[in-house]
């Protein structure tokens, strides 16, 4: 027996978003290497092609028509006049070849960010639910989000794809998407069957750029001016064939018919010059096959390998300080370090210390923002700009002095002073006579310092003298002394270093052990949601107060943050809660109700004991022969040696002594979590100590070692399901982006 279908059904489209991160890296490696771009972006660009390729599978992966026709979904954004324009542009085209004519004037004329940025508008996603599947990637609020940001980044690239509407006849089916047959009408067919014969019939144009478009290039590409000038073109070619074919029909002797000129049509013209963008398929590549097509990547061109707190400079940045502030045209930068000022303050200050061959300049950098114009600037780079404050000139250079274990240092000048800047003007008033800056590293500082010493010596100016090293003895005689009279005893220090101390009561561990993490299906309230399939499956973690969601267990793109110090838990359910505060109300709903009810306790306990924000202090650690000495130098210990005492801890108290690597994936949430060092002592209290670098913890962990004679445990997964290794991982997560990057 046999069953008719209705003319309009389609079977369900299956669509998944197992590989939307992959994918949106693959098109973040494209971008990438775009940036490096210095010349116009065409169709003969490999990379550019590549993102041309990505960036139509992502508007045709998870379409419900399931044909790559995304410009029924396009076109409701766009004004009347732009979509007559572009069916003219593409001529006698269908959906499709409309699409990929779309996409291709958005990359040529810089449209595509503005286009993103109105989807991403919640007011239009009703356009979104009406055309596309829930797992599509325009669908995918992050995926969208991410790519948003990395068109709005390919604003200073100028793109140009000419080429031809001659593609491959067999197209590749899209790999994840299962291909179904649909009934054409006989209209339809004959229209398809007729406009197939005409582009079989026309001549293969290679895909090159015209020889009358270049001199355009130049300018903003207009579709106006090209549609001008494509027609004076025809008209001036058609003029010349007529006078040729006149010329040789007086010359012809016998009497031949000269050759029939056949005036070319205007579309016709269009297609070969202006129409898609070359595509490998008519048919929109699925992410699978576009995953499984990459070539390997290409080697990098090899990269300065930088020290800790050294810092390269882009040759956008050199040139722009070259312009508008270095002292002399011939200045070359010799090397550039990030310190910081105010260390021992609650306004630590990061600073660029850049070293050239007549001077020494101290900048600060400031990130533009999207409200005002940043006024009068040195560099205006894509992300900010650098603001000089102080220039000291090597010959204006009277001493360098360096504190215990090369941390900070200070530079003296003579008696004309160092030039300061004020709103970018320099002023020489002989008010600055020293500079004073930290290094937290005994590496780093040793960089520095040699550095520094050999520009100094080196000098392209006329030195009248040689500026005075003093190497930590006279920091010493300012240090010991003063730390003495603070502990009422003689001390033999033997190591030193700058860090963030925290120190956790047993009371406070316990508190810090209240934490969960795992997947849990998310949606905002107020949207209608059948089930959990309907929902987005997001992964979530208890850091403190805060609830962090993330699109992935690899914590690396985050969706969201409640606080829930401000937030109220309402039971929604047998397996539902709510969550509502100032940063919106949103629903939960865990997969089984043990779960449930884990997640409901541990928010429970949080909420009702709220922690008290934690307090890293900046200090100097200083150790002694039978102590931890925990102290603050004041604002001009330089010149009269005063500190604080915060602490001093006991060595015979110490029971482990722990140390924690920060994370080796750059791109995790907590990538920027500091290394430390913790010490549990007798009453079961954890002292942290977070370090600037890597190579500084394990220089301090030995030192504590060797004085101490106690050996050290890495923090890992094994150590992490204890209670201790529990409350040391929870602490040091909250302690992220302790020092300025």
């Amino acid at each position: 027996m046999y069953h008719m279908l209705p003319y309009s059904y389609r079977p369900q489209a299956h669509y998944t978003r197992a590989q939307h991160g992959e994918f949106q890296n693959l098109i973040e490696r494209f971008v990438n290497k775009i940036l490096r771009e210095t010349d116009i972006v065409d169709a003969d660009n490999v990379n550019g092609r590549k993102l041309f390729n990505s960036m139509d599978t992502f508007f045709s992966y998870g379409l419900l028509t399931a044909d790559g026709t995304y410009w029924r979904f396009i076109r409701q954004f766009l004004p009347k006049a732009e979509q007559k324009m572009l069916r003219a542009e593409c001529g006698n085209a269908n959906d499709r070849f409309l699409s990929i004519g779309w996409l291709k004037t958005s990359f040529n004329k810089g449209t595509l960010h503005f286009m993103l940025l109105a989807l991403t508008n919640q007011i239009n996603k009703i356009y979104l639910n009406k055309y596309y599947h829930i797992n599509s990637c325009l669908r995918n609020n992050g995926f969208l989000e991410a790519i948003t940001e990395l068109m709005d980044r390919l604003n200073t690239v100028q793109f140009a794809f000419y080429t031809s509407r001659q593609l491959r006849e067999e197209p590749i089916p899209a790999a994840v998407v299962e291909p179904y047959v649909v009934q054409v009408s006989s209209r339809a067919a004959a229209r398809q069957r007729k406009l197939t014969e005409k582009e079989a019939s026309q001549e293969v144009v290679p895909n090159v750029i015209p020889t009358e478009i270049p001199s355009i290039l130049t300018q903003a590409i207009d579709q106006d001016v090209l549609l001008d000038e494509l027609v004076r073109n025809r008209h001036n070619r058609l003029n010349t064939e007529l006078y040729d074919a006149s010329r040789v029909e007086e010359i012809d002797e016998d009497g031949e018919a000269s050759t029939s000129v056949v005036e070319e049509k205007l579309e016709d013209v269009m297609t070969k010059k202006m129409s898609c963008a070359h595509m490998e398929s008519m048919d929109p590549d699925g992410i699978e096959q576009i995953l499984a097509s990459v070539e390997p990547e290409e080697p990098d061109m090899p990269e300065y390998n930088l020290a800790d707190g050294e810092y390269q400079m882009s040759q956008g940045d050199v040139l722009h300080l070259a312009i508008n502030v270095f002292e002399k045209s011939s200045e070359k930068i010799i090397e550039c370090f990030k310190v910081l000022e105010n260390f021992h303050s609650d306004s630590i200050k990061l600073r660029y210390f850049v070293m050239t061959n007549y001077n020494v300049y101290v900048f600060k950098y400031r990130y533009k923002t999207h409200s005002g114009s940043p006024g009068k600037t040195t560099n205006l780079s894509s992300e900010g700009f650098f603001i000089p404050v102080v220039r000291m000139a090597h010959d204006r250079i009277k001493a360098i002095k360096i504190s215990i274990d090369n941390l900070s240092f200070m530079l003296e000048a003579n008696e004309n002073g160092f030039s300061h800047f004020i709103e970018n003007v320099e002023r020489d008033d002989k008010s600055v006579f020293t500079y004073t800056a930290a290094l937290a590293g005994l590496e780093c500082g040793a960089h520095l310092i040699n550095s520094l010493i050999q520009v100094v010596e080196h000098s392209s100016r006329q030195l009248s003298e040689r500026a005075e090293v003093d190497d930590h003895i006279g920091y010493m005689c300012m240090l010991q002394p003063n730390l003495e009279k603070q502990l009422s005893r003689t001390i033999d220090i033997r190591s030193a270093a700058l860090c963030f101390w925290y120190e956790q009561s047993y009371a406070e561990r316990e508190q810090s052990m209240t934490t969960k993490s795992g997947y849990l299906f998310k949606t905002s309230v107020g949207t209608w949601m059948k089930g959990s399939e309907e929902a987005d499956q997001r992964y979530c973690m208890i850091v403190g107060n805060c609830l962090h969601v993330f699109l992935d267990s690899n914590c690396k793109s985050e969706d969201v943050v409640i606080n829930l110090s401000t937030s109220t838990l309402h039971n929604m359910g047998r397996v539902t809660f709510q969550l509502r505060g100032p940063e919106g109300q949103f629903e939960f709903e865990s997969s089984a109700q043990e779960d449930y009810a884990e997640w409901m306790a541990v928010l429970g306990q949080i909420m009702e004991n709220k922690a008290t924000p934690q307090y890293m202090t900046p200090c100097l650690t200083v150790l002694l022969e039978g102590s931890i000495a925990v102290v603050q130098e004041g604002e001009k210990f330089w010149a009269d040696g005063f500190l604080r005492l915060l602490n001093e801890i006991p060595g015979d108290s110490f029971q482990q002594v722990i140390a924690v690597h920060p994370p080796k994936d750059k791109d995790s949430f907590f990538a920027n979590r500091a290394p430390a060092l913790c010490l549990v002592t007798a009453d079961q209290s954890i002292h942290y100590f977070f370090l600037r670098f890597t190579k500084e913890l394990e220089r301090f962990t030995n030192s504590v070692e060797v004085t101490y004679g106690l050996k050290h445990q890495k923090l890992d997964e094994q150590m992490m399901q204890i209670p201790i290794g529990k409350t040391i991982h929870n602490t040091c997560c909250l302690a992220k982006s302790l020092w300025p990057i």
